[in-house]
């Protein structure tokens, strides 16, 4: 089977331990490794993991730009290995521009983080930001789903994909995380939602899993790990575990992906 890893954080050496210890107490849950490429590359490796969709979250509008560049140095230091979203902030002052600068490195989506960023996704900004990126054809990749916060609800998610029906989401954590059962009520059976199934199989029985993927349809299903905050091989042996045919596995470790990117990676 090929599998491919499409919800990765990156970091820079210098602030790679740092930048993964603040999720964790984000979270409350220990970090796996600490975010550095080599990392990435050594630990999916024991995996068999081929291919890694990499991103970061720019906190704030400010850090976007480097970012991206981090982001893109990433890819061509390692070009048959990564593909790459961008960052972003809804309240970036010249958002076009940089999504323009976005495009031109050759990133293929954004990463957003609305806990972390701190913006609701159904606020005018945020979906100004996403018919921009929908005119670019951009795809998002977000967090999505905390029971703590109101920023990232899926109601929201809905909300603002009804306004942006255009925009491709990939709403992560099988659409919700930590409120997987209230995220698939209102974002399964849309056309332009996909999910992935990193940091959910950890909290969920396996046949739970199985039936919100299957909520959702398998063929909308991608694998992630969430690096560096699950180890790949774990985060690979969940996967196998849950009550899927091997088609539907095929499927979500990299066929749907591949589909998704337009058949060619």
């Amino acid at each position: 089977m090929r599998i491919i890893d499409t919800h990765a954080h990156i970091y820079p050496d210098a602030i790679a331990l740092r930048a993964a210890k603040s999720i964790g107490d984000f979270y409350e849950i220990p970090m796996f490794k600490s975010g550095t490429v080599d990392e990435l590359i050594r630990e999916g490796n024991k995996a068999g993991i081929e291919k890694q969709l990499v991103h970061s979250v720019a906190v704030t509008w400010e850090r976007a730009a480097a970012i991206n560049d981090f982001i893109k140095q990433s890819i061509d230091a390692h070009p048959n290995r990564f593909i790459g979203f961008g960052a972003m902030h809804p309240d970036h002052p010249k958002m076009e521009k940089e999504l323009d600068r976005v495009v031109s490195l050759g990133l293929r989506g954004i990463k957003l983080h609305p806990d972390f960023q701190h913006f609701h996704l159904d606020d005018e900004n945020c979906i100004r930001l996403f018919r921009q990126m929908a005119e670019r054809k951009l795809d998002l990749l977000v967090h999505t789903g905390d029971k703590r916060y109101e920023y990232s609800a899926p109601e929201r998610m809905a909300r603002a994909l009804d306004k942006v029906p255009n925009l491709r989401a990939i709403c992560a954590h099988l659409g919700g995380w930590s409120v997987w059962d209230q995220a698939y009520k209102v974002l399964a059976g849309r056309d332009n939602v996909w999910i992935d199934t990193c940091s959910s199989l950890y909290a969920l029985a396996p046949e739970e899993a199985a039936a919100i993927i299957r909520a959702y349809g398998a063929d909308r299903a991608f694998f992630a790990t969430d690096y560096p905050m699950w180890s790949p091989v774990e985060e690979l042996e969940r996967f196998m575990a849950l009550p899927l045919t091997g088609e539907e596995q095929c499927m979500i470790l990299a066929e749907n992906f591949i589909a998704f990117m337009g058949g060619v990676l």
